[in-house]
Parts: structure tokens; C-alpha cells; sequence
């Protein structure tokens, strides 16, 4: 994803206006493509996505997804680079917002917080894409594999190790936790993902998060923890508000889901 293009494509799933980052700013109808490919897949499975669904969805001609992309093949890579570049501009945002922290107890509030401020229904979607196809697809197991699970982890680890060495946290198992985060962030998404088809899920993972947080800070800053008084709730819905990935109040803009 080109740095320069911050740019807001408002895009509308169940009712919901979001922006996001231009996955490439040389063809509109190549963004609507990816985009509406990702909702497809996500919610029907490769196999019973044709190019023909695609581009009735879009409202244009099969051939001209294929000026775009050669193959279906190709257009579904496309896709799961674009959740993957999606995913790790969520991480920059977080590397940025950990630099600030001022204890651990807000380390973790940022860590909380920030996938739920930050999610809306096509993140949501696409990260859950790249879940369920990782048995199918060589490319989204590695993606799900090298960066859902091993960056994100080593990502976590290393902060955490950082707040420890400046004596802000207690010496604890820095993997261990990282790893029970970043599974529960991708439990999480699926639930949303469920909430969007109306199937509810039989617990929020922003109770899950509080929870966790609750359980590290026992490790992590025992002398300080307090069970009554946490710094910031974690609320089951917030608003986007960072990385133009938002959610706004507008009524219209780019096609609606199918």
C-alpha cells in the first residue's frame, strides 16, 4: 500500500460508511473490485465466488475484472495482501500510541482498546477472510501464520519487555501473555464478523479483553493491581477514529453489501 495514499474511499457495508486506505489509487474500478471481492469471500468461501457474482455485484462486465486481474486466482492474492497491509497499519498506528504510554495499566488500555476503536465491518471481514481461508489457500496461511500470529506476538513481547526493563511492569512472561492477546484479538473478530450476520455470540470479546487485563496486571504490577479500579473500560461498540479507517455518519457512498 503506496504511503502517499492516506486517502478515504467511503465505502458502505449493512448501513455502515467507512473509509479506508486506497489499496491502489490508478482505477476506482479496480478498488470497487477488491473491495467487493473481500465481502464475497468472506461471507460465501472461494469456491462458490464466481467472477460473474464479482462483477454483478460491482455492476459492470466479467471482462472487465479481468483488465484488472488475469485470474480469480489472482484477484483472491490481491485480497488477502490488501487485509495483510490493512493489518499492519494497524500495528504502526499501535507502535505509535504504545511510545506514549505512561504505565502499564495504559499499555494494556492501548492494547484493548485499540482493535475495537479501529474495527468496523470490512476490517472485520477481511481479517476473518484470511482466518477460514488459511486451510485452503497457501497465501493466507502464511499470512495468518508469518504476521496474524508470529509478528503480532513478537510485537507484543517486545514492548512488553521494553516496559519492563524502564520499570513499569514486573518481570512476567511477556510471550505467553502476547500470545493469549493476539488469539483472543482474532477470536474477537470473529465474533464481530457473527454479530454482522445477526448471529450473536454468546459472550463479547470486550468482556474477554477486560478479563485479560485484569489477569496480566496480577503479573505484571502485583503490588500496584487493584481489582476495583480500572484505568478505562473496555466498551463492547466504539467508534473508529484513527488511521482514516472510520466510521462516519454519512448516508451514502460506494455500493452496499449484497
Amino acid at each position: 500500500m503506496s504511503q502517499k495514499n492516506q486517502i478515504d474511499l467511503k465505502y458502505k457495508i449493512f448501513g455502515e460508511v467507512v473509509t479506508l486506505p486506497l489499496f491502489d489509487d490508478s482505477s476506482k474500478t479496480k478498488e470497487m473490485i477488491v473491495l467487493e471481492s473481500t465481502i464475497l469471500f468472506a461471507k460465501r468461501g472461494f469456491d462458490a465466488v464466481s467472477i460473474r457474482d464479482i462483477a454483478s455485484q460491482i455492476g459492470v462486465k466479467p471482462s472487465s475484472l479481468y483488465n484488472h486481474f488475469a485470474s480469480k486466482e489472482a484477484l483472491f492474492d490481491a485480497v488477502v495482501k490488501h487485509a495483510e497491509d490493512l493489518y499492519l497499519l494497524y500495528f504502526k498506528h499501535l507502535d505509535d500510541m504504545l511510545a506514549t504510554a505512561q504505565s502499564f495499566s495504559e499499555v494494556l488500555d492501548i492494547i484493548f482498546l485499540e482493535p475495537i476503536r479501529m474495527s468496523n465491518s470490512f476490517t472485520c471481514y477481511a481479517f476473518s477472510l484470511v482466518q477460514t481461508e488459511q486451510f485452503r489457500d497457501r497465501r493466507s496461511a502464511m499470512i495468518y501464520t508469518n504476521t496474524f500470529l508470529d509478528y503480532s506476538i513478537n510485537f507484543m513481547k517486545n514492548w512488553f519487555e521494553k516496559f519492563i526493563e524502564r520499570g513499569m511492569a514486573q518481570p512476567f512472561d511477556s510471550k505467553t501473555a502476547a500470545t493469549v492477546i493476539m488469539h483472543s484479538v482474532l477470536i474477537g473478530i470473529n465474533l464481530r464478523v457473527h454479530e454482522y450476520l445477526n448471529q450473536h455470540p454468546p459472550y463479547s470479546f470486550a468482556e474477554m479483553f477486560s478479563d485479560l487485563k485484569q489477569f496480566i496486571m496480577r503479573q505484571a504490577c502485583p503490588d500496584n493491581f487493584d481489582s476495583h479500579t480500572s484505568s478505562q473500560p473496555l466498551p463492547s461498540q466504539l467508534s473508529s477514529s484513527h488511521l482514516g479507517i472510520e466510521i462516519t455518519s454519512l448516508n451514502a457512498f460506494g455500493p452496499g453489501d449484497d
